[in-house]
């Protein structure tokens, strides 16, 4: 991966898809009360964000996808699902508009951004150790890029955990007018939205 500096210039370049449809999201139980929160990635840091730098909404493409990667579910050497004790968790459906999502599940700008699939589903360096040392993994610092770039509302990548799947993450913090995740509950037990606010850059 280019370090942040190059990578910024690079993205403010890369070219941008839009996502309309549904994304999932597990959260433990006990944050139903703000289930579009992204206080806990904010805090602890995620694949794509170092601790305490920018939060980001991390979703899937699927309710399995969205499970193996919170590790509710594993898969065994002979390819079985296997559940895990955990408290209880919330499985969301995210209504999702995104107009400036960067699509890394094709391998178009891999080379431009000197990374490639392998790193970017990597788990090596370990991001905990690293963070630990108040360095970032090279995921962390491509996360870091998009967010100050400005222009990057969301990361469309490859699941670590689910070769089939992909992941959406969201960076909460830089939607623009126009955007929304919203949760979807017909009930209406559970309401919460997130519109963007930033004016649309003229183009």
């Amino acid at each position: 991966m280019h370090s942040i500096e190059r990578l910024i210039p690079l993205l403010e370049k890369a070219p941008l898809v839009s996502f309309s449809g549904f994304s999932f999201r597990v959260i433990a139980d006990r944050w139903r009360a703000d289930p579009l929160s992204a206080i806990g990635a904010f805090e602890r840091g995620g694949r794509f964000n170092a601790p305490h730098m920018f939060p980001i909404l991390y979703s899937a493409d699927s309710q399995l996808t969205a499970l193996l990667e919170v590790e509710a579910l594993f898969v065994d050497g002979e390819d079985r699902l296997r559940g895990a004790p955990r408290n209880p968790d919330l499985i969301l459906t995210l209504d999702c508009t995104l107009l400036r999502v960067l699509d890394l599940t094709v391998a178009n700008l891999y080379a431009d951004l000197g990374t490639s699939y392998e790193e970017l589903v990597s788990n090596t360096p370990s991001r905990f150790l690293s963070n630990a040392r108040n360095q970032e993994t090279p995921t962390q610092q491509l996360g870091q890029a998009c967010f100050r770039s400005g222009r990057i509302s969301a990361l469309k990548v490859p699941s670590a955990v689910n070769p089939k799947g992909y992941c959406l993450d969201i960076l909460i913090e830089s939607l623009v007018v126009g955007e929304r995740v919203a949760l979807l509950d017909q009930n209406g037990l559970l309401q919460a939205e997130v519109t963007g606010w930033i004016p649309k850059p003229i183009a």
